[in-house]
């Protein structure tokens, strides 16, 4: 290994150069990482192409925080790790000093760093990481599985704060890579009827493909008439992971009276109400969370020991979600691509 490597580096808005880059010097509790597989979430998109980088970020910086790969080189104080050791990342590293980080809340942190937004991350041949942040995976878990670890847990948080019971039924409003995670998630957790909504024809269909019970495409009918419709009350539980102020405001209509409801997608905007929605919070005495991150006690939390053992037993799946998968070289056009919507895709994932 020389001291070199090959990195898509982020420079401004819409300015991602291929480089030779130094590879990163490790500290005693860092271990440096050879990526394998590294997932575009979709949170890279505005970074990248729209509004750019936020907070104290600086340009230029190296993006990616969903991945995978293998420990080429561990510091002095690293003991539970060895070189050779196949790895997935928890990117969140909590400052461990406020508030919400010595109550275990680690994904509320006030200071946080996450590893590909705001110091270099995957999007290269080599990481840096802290040797908390590093979860071994099992032989039985190939890599190219690995990188979506991050993801599921984002989709398992917020789907456990819904409660669900076996038996209840379930509303997935938005089946991209987040909604799809909570579809079988759902199913785990014992819903007998998952209800996929999405405007995308293809997304439904994989949706049905990972455990949705049925289908309802939002721009051919009234969502909200066409759930009570199927269920005439409503269903016990609704998951919004589209993001969408629509889905939003929908997802109090679809719920049934003691539903609940969680908010895992991020609309960037005002949710006003219609009357009616704002009665049903109250007439119907629904349930109503937010999810944010998936880091708990002890760090790095619940959400990412189950999914590595559902995904190690192939029950969370992850391989028929990746649309497109790209070289390191290629990243710059593919992103241009997919915030100008010229490819239909679903989860694009880098092969370094």
């Amino acid at each position: 290994m020389n001291n070199k490597m090959k990195a898509a580096v982020l420079y401004g808005i819409g300015d991602i150069r291929n480089e030779m880059v130094d590879i990163p010097d490790i500290n005693e509790n860092e271990v440096l990482i050879n990526v394998k597989y590294v997932g575009i979430c979709g949170s890279d998109l505005p970074r990248a192409m729209i509004s750019g980088l936020s907070g104290n970020t600086k340009y230029p910086l190296i993006l990616g925080h969903e991945f995978s790969g293998k420990i080429v080189k561990v510091g002095e104080n690293v003991n539970r790790l060895m070189v050779g050791d196949r790895v997935a990342v928890s990117p969140l590293v909590p400052c461990g000093k406020c508030e919400y980080c010595k109550e275990g809340y680690y994904g509320l942190c006030e200071d946080y760093k996450i590893i590909g937004t705001r110091v270099n991350g995957a999007m290269a041949e080599y990481v840096k990481v802290p040797q908390d942040s590093v979860l071994k995976i099992p032989d039985s878990l190939d890599y190219e599985t690995a990188a979506g670890i991050e993801p599921a847990t984002i989709a398992y948080h917020g789907v456990a704060k819904t409660r669900i019971e076996p038996g209840n039924s379930v509303a997935v409003l938005g089946c991209g890579p987040i909604g799809q995670f909570a579809i079988q998630w759902a199913k785990i957790f014992g819903a007998s009827k998952i209800y996929a909504f999405d405007i995308f024809e293809d997304k439904l269909s994989l949706a049905k493909k990972l455990g949705a019970t049925d289908l309802i495409n939002s721009k051919n009918v009234d969502p909200i008439e066409k759930i009570h419709e199927l269920t005439g009350l409503g269903v016990d539980v609704v998951i919004e992971t589209a993001g969408s102020k629509y889905t939003q405001e929908q997802a109090l209509s679809i719920a049934r009276k003691h539903g609940r409801i969680v908010y895992i997608g991020i609309s960037h905007s005002e949710l006003p109400l219609k009357a009616k929605s704002a009665e049903n919070i109250l007439r119907g005495e629904l349930t109503i969370s937010g999810s944010w991150n998936s880091y708990t006690m002890p760090y790095p939390g619940q959400a990412w020991w189950a999914t590595l053992d559902f995904m190690s037993k192939g029950d969370i799946v992850f391989k028929p979600m990746i649309s497109h998968k790209i070289k390191l070289d290629e990243i710059g056009t593919y992103l241009e691509k997919m915030v100008k919507k010229d490819i239909n895709f679903n989860k694009v994932l880098i092969e370094i």
